[in-house]
């Protein structure tokens, strides 16, 4: 269940931190008249996001394990030859765009508490511990099916490079607001139950063929209702790592056409297969007023202020009256 509550969290899972990497300065060529051509025929899990005569976005959803998504990418990019090419990451993510997967797996096969703490340094410690079982989980999935993550984003840069005029876009919201915006959505009885759940709950085995169900609509939404089931606080935390991260991405896209300047922008975004219907509900509908707000961190709610202040006086109390054992006996 850890398994699958990650993978849903993860695939159903001004401009937002958004980066351009390009070190090509050339002219784009125009390989394809300004509508795409309905006769190409795209993978099963890309979607036409806009054809018209402003923009082509293609749109393709992907399993972040998955070797079929890797080459999704580069078909896709054959067939669009893009001038702009948005993935779903971060900075504090960019860097799985240069991960030498041979080094990830062996990393993996090694993942123990040290690294977790240095992974998860800096943040509190909700946040930490649910950002802990994420990386966990990344590792304990790719020791057993022997690929790294992000594979798909590492093939859409490396194309990128090819290209000239090409440029990458990060059209994610930064991964540390994401995890403290669920943290601060949920009770502190709701967060022991997610706790415990996680900690708690056997993952089933992991093969291939079972990766790629996750493409199938109905069989998400049917591990989504089974999760909220058990554990109804997951609503909240899906809310915040998918709802609001599609309204994020969408409106990312449309800064990508947007800052694309050609006549013709040919635009490829890569994203995980649960981001497709949101992304589709709201892209061109989103404005900067829109997603300025979901970048803020909501204040804690009163009963963690509480037991913060609470357990730092008490620290204090005992701190003084060892001190006055020691003076004074």
């Amino acid at each position: 269940m850890i398994y699958q509550a990650c993978c849903i969290v993860r695939h159903l899972s001004k401009r937002i931190d958004k980066v351009v990497f390009s070190n090509h300065n050339f002219a784009v060529f125009t390989l394809f008249p300004k509508k795409f051509s309905s006769n190409v025929q795209l993978p099963p899990a890309a979607t036409i996001l806009q054809n018209d005569n402003r923009a082509t976005v293609v749109l393709l959803g992907t399993v972040h394990f998955s070797k079929q998504s890797v080459e999704d990418v580069t078909q896709i990019v054959n067939y669009l030859h893009p001038n702009a090419i948005l993935v779903e990451l971060c900075r504090q993510r960019v860097s799985l765009l240069e991960l030498d997967d041979k080094k990830f797996l062996e990393d993996a096969k090694k993942f123990d508490a040290k690294k977790l703490k240095q992974a998860v340094k800096g943040q509190n410690f909700a946040s930490g511990v649910l950002h802990a079982m994420l990386l966990k989980t990344y590792a304990d999935i790719a020791k057993e099916l022997g690929v790294a993550p992000g594979g798909e984003f590492r093939r859409a840069y490396h194309e990128m490079k090819k290209i000239p005029g090409c440029k990458l876009f990060l059209g994610d919201r930064p991964i540390q607001i994401t995890i403290a915006r669920a943290f601060q959505s949920l009770t502190m009885f709701e967060l022991g139950q997610v706790l415990y759940h996680l900690t708690t709950a056997n993952p089933k085995p992991l093969d291939k063929h079972q990766l790629e169900r996750y493409k199938d609509k109905d069989f998400v939404q049917a591990q989504f209702e089974e999760i909220t089931r058990d554990v109804p606080a997951f609503k909240k935390i899906f809310h915040v790592f998918v709802d609001e991260r599609d309204k994020c991405l969408a409106y990312s896209i449309q800064e990508c056409v947007r800052s694309v300047s050609s006549d013709n922008a040919r635009v490829l975004a890569v994203v995980g297969m649960g981001h497709v219907d949101g992304i589709m509900k709201y892209y061109g509908k989103m404005k900067q007023e829109d997603i300025v707000p979901l970048l803020l961190i909501p204040p804690p709610p009163l009963i963690t202020v509480i037991i913060r202040k609470g357990l730092k006086f008490s620290f204090y109390l005992l701190v003084l009256s060892i001190l006055y054992k020691l003076i004074f006996r």
